[in-house]
């Protein structure tokens, strides 16, 4: 199962049941019915939040991103959030205004916990 790591837990979304993440566009590996076990980096040791499946993906450019779906994703304004991509990515890529990102809702998928059964 891949690993789906997030080094900021932004609005406190990792411990919602449905919420979303902005990633480098990239179909091969962000595409709807993707299973992934979820992961907080920004305590040590990493702490795991669950195991969930992309609900929806899809493709945008910062000057297509908006208002509503920056805040719900970071908690920050649009210009603020761009700001924070722009931060992120920058000694990633070279023109991130051409740029194609992935803005993915991940629902978490609920597992029953295992009882503690006495056989006799």
């Amino acid at each position: 199962m891949e690993r789906l790591n997030f080094s900021t837990n932004w609005n406190k979304k990792l411990d919602c049941d449905v919420f979303s993440t902005i990633r480098l566009w990239n179909p091969p590996k962000h595409f709807e019915g993707k299973e992934v076990d979820i992961y907080d980096n920004s305590t040590t040791p990493a702490r795991y939040k669950g195991h969930g499946k992309y609900a929806i993906v899809s493709e945008f450019k910062l000057n297509q991103l908006k208002e509503s779906a920056a805040m719900l994703d970071t908690g920050y304004t649009l210009a603020e959030t761009i700001n924070l991509i722009r931060t992120m990515y920058k000694n990633k890529v070279q023109n991130l205004d051409q740029q194609t990102f992935a803005y993915i809702i991940i629902r978490k998928i609920k597992t029953q916990p295992k009882q503690n059964t006495l056989e006799l």
